[in-house]
């Protein structure tokens, strides 16, 4: 059967994206209680639901931390980000800091495994860091 292509579209590329962004995210933990106050308390992030894991960022994009039954957290390994480790622990999100020293200080401060901030120039400032869970993040500051 033959595809049609949208008038004012080429084969496979939309002439506008057809999707706008990302609503939210959806974080795996072990203990939904638990990993809301983290993130809430080391992260500063508002509380959508008390007695579940909807969390906001200051965007207002939510995260939904959601109890795993069969994954420890969303990492993976690559060979395809850093040529220098084909093993590289890929993290699943980058969150955007106007303050990434603040935001370092208080994941260190508060026991998390965090990476120096490392300054990738016109690419701004990075660090990774991981969740009690193990989810390991970046964070970016251009």
């Amino acid at each position: 059967m033959e595809q049609s292509t949208p008038q004012g579209q080429e084969q496979g590329i939309a002439a506008k994206p057809l999707v706008k962004g990302v609503h939210c995210c959806y974080i795996p933990v072990r203990n939904v209680k638990q990993a809301n106050e983290w993130y809430r308390r080391v992260l500063g992030l508002g509380e959508i639901h008390p007695n579940g894991g909807i969390v906001v960022m200051g965007s207002g994009q939510w995260l939904f931390l959601i109890e795993s039954k069969d994954r420890p957290n969303a990492n993976f390994t690559t060979a395809d980000w850093d040529e220098t480790n084909a093993n590289f622990e890929m993290f699943s999100l980058t969150f955007e800091t106007d303050n990434i020293v603040a935001l370092h200080e208080s994941l260190r401060l508060h026991g998390a495994v965090v990476d120096p901030i490392t300054d990738n120039g016109r690419c701004g400032l990075q660090f990774m860091f991981k969740d009690p869970d193990g989810n390991r993040f970046n964070v970016w500051q251009s």
